[in-house]
């Protein structure tokens, strides 16, 4: 943390700075406002909210701008020489992420947060603790809190918040209770009429042994409590007294919740009332006791569990809780509730009554279920109201005085349910149910997802019996991913394992492998995955069984409504998909900014609802899914239209897009709608396939090239194309394998995978030949060119650029050509016959500005600038790249805007602007470190620790040629990596010397 410069976790901080240089109010919430959003540009607006709230004066510009002034000059004093940026953007801080500690603070919970994820708890537990000491108080609290930075300050809190609570769980976890009870001191401080917080610090204090602490704490807590609300301790917090007083620590589950009250017993002097005497209403003596046995083998779901024992042990003396579980078929509802009710027994003295509501098959009818209540409760029969209402109104008042816990399962709707809760008091109600219920009012929700891996393997061993399956084997790892962590599939296989000494756990994984048998074989006894799902389906009404039986057949990774839009209306398939969400057969998986959900169906209901329905209703679901690949297909094309560049490769379809476009795209209407739909289109290519629709597979893949070449989406395009070559393949189609090719040839080279890349550049080439695709065949010719450069045979290169010209003159496409001779011009340039490269680029800018080309003419004037470098002429280099930056960003290509961005700082450091070039080459580290492009992290990498050099700024320089050197290594570049090494080696040289 010595790196650190600035902070505002706590007052606004100059380190390693004596004495308060800053000391103008202005400037300070200035400096503060640009921290909380460095290394953007911030609106002059938003820093004249920031400054003057909302009554800024009409110099207020003018103003900013000397304040501005001032602020620079005092950092260049106080020896920080952070540059703040102008533009007409706004202005801009620059700091690196370890010299900011909110930065730093958002790296290491980012860290933290990865390792507790990969269960490397311990390691996760101290990232996190350098994240918490980071913070010295409220952030900025030594200023005045404009209403501009409070959503900034409100995510930095809340991210402090979780932090708290992440680290003070694996404090306890890893048994530092001295640890947890720091953190606990801190949050009373913060919130000091917390029970559970103030009960929490004492039996942390008494899992560390200090006895005497949990003594003061809880008198504190006491005083604290009758002081300023002049109440007394509820039970919970009396209960963690008593252990203190004792000096023993908590032993969960029991809370410490002592009973409301006490039943007696006769005594000898009593009278029984006689036959004929009016009964008693209740039996104190026979509380009901009607849980189900608890399954010795349960796992998991420790988080829901703790979460609902917080719930239904609460203390709330006005409203009694009532969880709802819910979740999809084979989820463990009924195991989750049946084991909380038996974990809280002593919580509810008075009974635990369980009523099975057949929500699924013949849903209960709620007036016989109140009668089923009241006498659990010890009711006579004959004392029950034969009306309804009159019978939910004698629930409530049995159960105001009472603390029963009532177990609902298998809910079908909130109707069902509502006469059947209480209106007050001390009981309890958990609902199971494969619904949501989100119109039972009043009701906590806790939705059951599947399994994570950790908990799903550990069934799986409990289940099979020891020694039975090894988690860690293949085998295992298998049968899990074929379960996809549904714990009812995992408990059948589990179960199967158990009772089949002959089944070995790899012939098991053997027969999961066809996903068309996979559910005949999660089934044993009256245990199967498809029974369970049949249930839920034979709920749908036909029009959501039509959505569902599609979904399954397209639905192989996450989906969006629009796209199944095709085949209904768009409010005949939100309404059907709300139902299906509603009933648990599909899940949202995310939300973007935008509020646009994504969804997503377990892989094992996927296979029921391929597998559902009759003959026709499955040849209606392949049709369906067929008429919504057209239309994305459909709609990818006229977006391509629309985008302002040319795309510099074969597209799969060259003939106008038939059919009249309702609504023709803009260029920026094209990127966002790629944008928002980017997550369907993977999963929409494997659907294509597993469907047989191998056309649509490539087709989609080629298609959506151009706005991946834009994105730089190496992952998608990578993936999308695996699957567009085999498709293209499957269906017999050679310029669609050529087409699949030359991309995955492309994205090799943008990776630096030499091998893969020729191989695919090689077959594309002599499958566009085989077909008479001339252009494809100059189109591969420019990408072998490129790797004859790059691997040291420039006249080997030049050689396949030339054949590429003599392509794309035949075909007469000239943005091919622009781009093969600027490729040409690449080679006489590393020659350095300038006059060559001069004249073939002058010839590519001619093109590219007669076809009023932007984004060829950007990528010509980035050679350009190369040429002016080369001449000496810097000026005119940096204008040339600064006007193709400009491009580049106008139209969001950020793979091109980072190689300009590395070009361009090195131009700038020639000339000697530091500071700017410093910001250039960070940012082009920065996105090609995103991009995985690591030639040009590799090449900024390396720039910027010459310019360290340069500066005098060693450890920097080392560090970063060190970097560099690690990149180009990566990058399969021995060259590069040997150069950035050998400036180490005379760089320590020099230092030892020295």
């Amino acid at each position: 943390m010595d790196s650190l410069r600035y902070g505002i976790l706590g007052p606004l901080r100059l380190a390693h700075v004596q004495g308060q240089p800053l000391r103008a109010a202005k400037p300070r919430q200035l400096l503060a406002t640009l921290l909380l959003h460095p290394n953007r540009f911030v609106s002059t607006d938003l820093i004249a909210d920031a400054l003057w709230e909302s009554s800024p004066p009409r110099s207020a510009t003018a103003n900013i701008r000397t304040y501005v002034r001032a602020l620079r000059g005092v950092l260049q004093e106080a020896g920080l020489p952070a540059p703040i940026d102008t533009s007409a953007a706004g202005y801009s801080i620059e700091v690196g992420v370890d010299e900011l500690d909110a930065s730093l603070f958002e790296s290491l919970l980012a860290e933290g947060g990865h390792l507790r994820d990969a269960g490397e708890g311990r390691q996760a537990m101290q990232v996190l603790s350098r994240a918490y000491a980071l913070w010295r108080g409220r952030p900025l609290e030594d200023l005045s809190i404009p209403a501009a930075w409070e959503g900034s300050l409100a995510r930095l809190e809340a991210q402090h918040r979780g932090l708290v609570d992440t680290l003070l769980d694996l404090r306890l976890e890893h048994g530092d209770a001295s640890g947890a009870a720091v953190l606990l001191s801190a949050r009373l401080t913060e919130d000091p009429y917390d029970e559970q917080l103030w009960r929490r610090l004492v039996d942390a204090l008494l899992a560390a042994g200090r006895v005497g602490e949990a003594r003061a704490a809880y008198a504190k807590a006491v005083q604290t409590l009758a002081d300023e609300l002049d109440i007394e301790p509820g039970p919970e917090l009396e209960a963690a007294g008593v252990r203190a007083q004792n000096g023993r620590s908590a032993n969960w589950p029991n809370p410490g919740i002592p009973a409301a009250r006490t039943p007696e017993r006769p005594g000898p002097d009593i009278v029984r009332p006689g036959p004929m005497a009016a009964p008693e209403l209740t039996d104190p003596l026979r509380p009901p006791s009607q849980l189900p046995l608890d399954l010795p083998d349960f796992s998991g779901r420790q988080q829901q569990l703790e979460q609902l024992r917080d719930l239904v042990c609460g203390r709330d003396p006005v409203r009694p809780p009532v969880a709802v579980i819910s979740g999809a078929p084979g989820t463990g509802k009924t195991s989750l509730a049946v084991r909380l009710g038996h974990l809280v027994r002593e919580s509810f003295p008075d009974g635990q009554i369980y009523l099975d509501m057949h929500g699924a098959t013949q849903p209960r009818d709620p007036a016989a279920a109140l009668t089923d209540l009241l006498l659990s409760l010890n009711l006579p029969d004959y004392a029950i109201p034969t009306d309804p209402e009159r019978r939910s109104a004698m629930l409530r008042s049995e159960l105001a005085s009472r603390r029963v816990l009532i177990i609902l399962d298998d809910v079908a709707t909130a109707s069902q349910v509502t006469p059947l809760m209480p209106g007050t008091g001390a009981s309890a109600v958990v609902i199971t149910s494969r619904n949501r219920l989100m119109d039972l009012a009043g009701a906590d929700s806790l939705p059951l997802d599947t399994f994570d891996d950790v908990e799903a393997a550990t069934l799986l061993e409990l289940v099979a019996g020891a020694g039975r399956v090894d988690r860690t084997s293949p085998a295992a790892e298998e049968i899990l991913a074929a379960c996809a962590n549904l714990p009812l599939a995992i408990r059948i296989v589990g179960s199967r394992l158990a009772q089949r000494p002959d089944l070995s756990p790899r012939e098991l994984a053997r027969r999961l492998r066809d996903e068309t048998s996979r559910l005949d074989e999660l089934s044993i006894g009256e245990l199967a995955v498809r029974t369970s799902a049949d249930l839920s389906y034979d709920a749908l009404s036909p029009e959501e069984a039509r959505l569902y039986r599609l979904i399954g057949h397209f639905a192989v990774g996450v989906f969006s409504a629009r796209a199944l839009e095709a085949v209904a209306s768009p409010a005949a398939v939100r309404r059907s998909l709300d139902r299906l969400i509603e009933v648990n057969l599909v899940r949202i998986s995310s939300v973007d900014h935008r509020g646009t959900a994504r969804y997503r169906v377990h892989d094992l209901l996927r296979l029921h609802a391929i597998g559902v329905g009759d003959q026709e209703q499955n040849a209606q679901a392949v049709r369906d899914v067929t008429t919504v690949l057209d239309a994305i297909l459909t709609k990818m094309r006229r977006a391509n239209e629309a985008l302002a560049f040319e795309y510099f490769g074969v597209i799969e379809h060259t003939g106008p897009v038939t059919g009249p476009d309702p609504s023709p795209f803009t260029e920026t209407d094209a990127i966002a709608w790629f944008d928002s739909e980017r997550s369907t289109f993977v999963p929409a290519i494997r659907a294509a396939a597993q469907n047989g629709l191998h056309d649509h597979a490539w087709r989609i893949a080629s298609a959506w090239a151009p706005y991946l070449d834009m994105r730089a989406g190496f992952d998608d395009w990578n993936e999308s194309h695996q699957q567009g070559l085999l498709s293209a393949m499957a269906c017999g189609d050679r310029r669609g394998e050529a087409i699949m090719h030359r991309n995955l040839g492309q994205l090799a080279l943008y990776q630096d995978d030499w091998d893969t890349a020729w191989r695919h550049l090689d077959a594309a080439a002599r499958l566009s030949a085989e077909v008479g695709e001339r252009l494809g065949e100059g189109i591969a010719a420019v990408g072998l060119g490129t790797w004859l450069r790059e691997r040291g045979r420039p006249d080997e290169g030049l050689r396949q650029y030339e054949k590429a010209v003599e392509a794309f003159v035949e075909v007469g496409n000239a943005n091919a050509e622009a781009l093969a001779r600027t490729a040409i011009a690449n080679v006489w340039l590393a020659r350095g016959d300038t006059m060559m490269a001069g004249r073939y680029l002058a010839e590519a800018f001619l093109i590219a500005v007669r076809r009023v080309d932007s984004h060829r003419e950007a990528k010509v004037r980035r050679r350009i600038a190369a040429l002016r470098s080369r001449q000496g002429k810097y000026d005119q280099a940096v204008r040339q790249l600064r006007t193709a930056l400009a491009i580049f960003n106008g139209m969001g290509d950020d793979h091109c805007a980072a190689y300009t961005r590395a070009d361009l700082g090195q131009t700038l450091m020639e000339r000697g602007e530091v500071a700017a070039a410093r910001k250039m080459l960070l940012d082009s580290i920065d996105i090609g470190h995103r991009l995985g492009d690591r030639s040009v992290e590799g090449q900024a990498a390396q720039h910027l620790g010459q310019l360290y050099l340069s500066t005098g700024n060693l450890d920097s320089a080392r560090r970063t040629l060190d970097r560099a050197a690690r990149v180009w290594q990566q990058a399969g570049n021995d060259v590069r990596a040997a150069e950035c090494r050998r400036e180490l080696a005379t760089f320590d040289t020099t230092t030892a010397a020295g």
